[in-house]
């Protein structure tokens, strides 16, 4: 991969990662916001947050079913943007809960007798007091524990957030190094 390449990648990683970031913040605004947290406007936000990181995702961590290019590119940004296999931007569930919701809710909407979940719970206990049967888990999420809950084909599948968002808020600050210091371009911008 050329300098020139390099950059290019490590650009369009930062830009999924402050746009992710940014999205993630105002959701956790509006969900703490008790008045607010009801609103269609969280899962907006929430969902963009998932897509921005998913984007994040592949650049680095791109599937073996994937190209050699691609599967070479990922193993090159991972070194340069000093990150491993253990980081949380390789969590595949966040990344599905995106990127596949189509069959999930081709599944959800074909369970005949169960209703479509879609709120932010205070906590656990609020959302335990539900009987499970009943519902299909299109959108939960649990303030307390910064808990998003979404329905897999398997049941209710629990992701942590705050991780996720702090392994976008670390990769920003090393990719804006790697774009400062290691740029092979030089840039005239008005001022």
């Amino acid at each position: 991969m050329t300098p020139e390449q390099l950059f290019v990648y490590t650009e369009e990683v930062n830009i999924h990662a402050q746009l992710a970031l940014s999205n993630f913040v105002t959701f956790q605004n509006i969900v703490h916001n008790h008045e607010d947290r009801q609103r269609r406007e969280a899962w907006m936000h929430l969902q963009s947050f998932l897509s921005h990181f998913g984007m994040v995702s592949k650049l680095l961590y791109a599937p073996s079913s994937r190209a050699q290019v691609s599967r070479e590119r990922a193993r090159i940004l991972r070194d340069h943007l000093e990150t491993d296999s253990s980081s949380a931007l390789n969590d595949r569930d966040a990344r599905n809960a995106v990127e596949h919701l189509d069959e999930r809710m081709d599944n959800w909407l074909t369970q005949e007798g169960k209703g479509i979940l879609e709120s932010v719970f205070p906590n656990r206990r609020a959302y335990d007091y539900l009987s499970k049967e009943r519902w299909v888990v299109r959108r939960v999420y649990l303030v307390e524990e910064d808990i998003f809950i979404t329905q897999e084909s398997d049941g209710p599948k629990e992701m942590a957030l705050q991780p996720l968002a702090e392994e976008l808020s670390r990769i920003i600050s090393v990719s804006n190094q790697r774009l400062s210091n290691d740029s092979p371009y030089h840039i005239i911008q008005p001022s």
